[in-house]
């Protein structure tokens, strides 16, 4: 019986563990759609099949109380955000095409592909992926996905993999982004805590698929 109780509560705080967890992608795999860029989103938001008044709603989400990243929706399934950082408010979702005057198109349903026009929020930031890494990647550092092999674990000497390798790194604790140049990023690397590495890392491949991602300072 004592047993049986432990397990249960052993349960009960993985679940609530994972019910207040921030969402923040930790392979390329988990950005299903990458789309241009990012939203915004600080309010509860509808999605409609049009940008126009006339527009239906095809979807309603609610933003989650504080400290907690589950989203609620108007059916059950659909997941719109690519991050949520409930402590700051931030939840950012994927933008498939370019913003149209008040209206932007997103994917609101990150494993389903489906997408949907959204009225732009008054306080939301667009931004596009280079955009984004950099703002937080800058502020904050970057993360490698973790589906990223150790093969590309190379430093550069200029932005193109036809340039000379200067380093290669093993265990990233660390990595600092100093500038973003198309696809490539100027990093200093620290390597296993005490080695400092610099050059110029690949964060996007040409078929848009993310190597990188910023951390997400919390409060």
């Amino acid at each position: 019986m004592l047993k049986k109780c432990l397990i249960s509560m052993i349960i009960l705080l993985v679940s609530s563990a994972c019910a207040f967890a921030d969402k923040i992608p930790s392979s390329s795999k988990s950005v299903k759609h990458y789309g241009i860029g990012l939203l915004k989103i600080n309010d509860d938001f509808d999605v409609y099949d049009k940008p126009h008044a006339d527009a239906k709603i095809i979807r309603h989400f609610i933003l989650p109380a504080a400290k907690s990243a589950i989203v609620q929706d108007s059916r059950k399934g659909a997941n719109p955000y690519i991050v949520s950082i409930p402590a700051q408010r931030q939840f950012f979702a994927a933008i498939y095409e370019y913003p149209e005057k008040n209206w932007v198109q997103i994917y609101y349903n990150q494993n389903g592909k489906e997408v949907g026009w959204v009225k732009m929020p008054e306080k939301s930031d667009f931004l596009t992926w280079k955009e984004f890494v950099y703002k937080y990647g800058k502020k904050n550092g970057i993360v490698l996905m973790k589906d990223v092999p150790t093969s590309q674990y190379k430093l550069y000497a200029q932005d193109n993999e036809s340039a000379q390798v200067v380093d290669e790194f093993t265990y990233p604790e660390y990595i600092a982004l100093r500038m973003i140049r198309g696809n490539w990023a100027l990093v200093t690397v620290v390597d296993t805590g005490t080695v400092y590495k610099t050059g110029w890392f690949r964060w996007r491949t040409d078929d848009g698929k993310l190597r990188v991602f910023p951390k997400m300072k919390q409060k």
